[in-house]
């Protein structure tokens, strides 16, 4: 089984002039798997009666108190983070960053709780702080640590909503069954893949076919899915289509290009 590094190397080598950005992504998914396996921690859940509730309810699962962190840590990754940010100059606004581990533990509550609304992103809230990205970076092991737990309790064919069941993050890439063509969207925070129905779009679920059209790469693998009502975009990936194995942290960091081909046309 291929890992993380040598697919993003590889990538590297066939497109060179995206090698710095395959560098970064190597080193923080790296970095966030290392601090997800140092998690030692137990998760208190409903019993499955009220989490079946929450379920039909469309009531995300995990809260910001249930995520495992420990003050200390989580800064320690935080900063270690914004220093690999800075390190590769990515684009970010303010650079000042928290002074100790309270302000960061606030700052990713902050995060976590943003990226729960179901509010359109607006063009004004596109720049991020420094201290916000990194916290928010520094956040994902533990989703997906509790994802990992909890997700598997969760009743899909009661779901099927365009947010995360988990972390009720939204979707930033989806995938179409090898064997059935079900699409399968997966959550942008907690990397939790769960069922949606094949037409309609998941950020303001119009199914109008007059509003949706999707753009496929040549060999058919990829798709770029747009919605003209409320302008949002989604990659998707055809694994009817695939000829080899797909690592979709991966394919998220290595489709940057559909990413900036939606972005320039003004889908957020």
């Amino acid at each position: 089984m291929q890992t993380v590094s040598e697919a993003l190397a590889e990538a590297a080598q066939r497109k060179p002039d995206l090698a710095p950005y395959y560098e970064l992504h190597c080193r923080l998914l790296e970095l966030q798997e290392k601090a997800k396996e140092e998690i030692a921690a137990t998760i208190e859940m409903a019993d499955q009666g009220a989490l079946q509730m929450s379920v039909h309810q469309g009531l995300p699962l995990v809260s910001f108190a249930q995520l495992p962190i420990e003050a200390e840590q989580f800064a320690e990754l935080a900063l270690h983070i914004a220093q690999m940010l800075t390190e590769y100059d990515v684009e970010v606004g303010e650079r000042t960053l928290p002074s100790d581990s309270v302000a960061w533990v606030s700052l990713a509550q902050q995060w976590f709780e943003t990226g729960q609304t179901a509010e359109e992103p607006s063009e004004e809230s596109q720049e991020e702080t420094l201290a916000f990205k990194s916290a928010g970076l520094a956040l994902k092991p533990y989703l997906e640590w509790v994802a990992e737990q909890v997700l598997p309790q969760v009743d899909q064919e009661h779901w099927r909503r365009g947010y995360c069941p988990i972390c009720g993050g939204a979707p930033d890439l989806s995938t179409l069954d090898e064997e059935t063509g079900a699409r399968r969207l997966l959550c942008s925070r907690c990397n939790s893949q769960w069922l949606y129905r094949r037409v309609g779009c998941p950020f303001c679920e119009t199914s109008d076919h007059t509003k949706l059209a999707y753009y496929p790469s040549e060999d058919k693998v990829y798709r770029l899915y747009i919605c003209q009502e409320c302008r949002r975009y989604l990659k998707t990936i055809d694994l009817r289509e695939a000829k080899r194995e797909m690592l979709l942290p991966v394919e998220r960091v290595t489709t940057v290009a559909m990413d900036a081909a939606a972005q320039q046309e003004g889908y957020l």
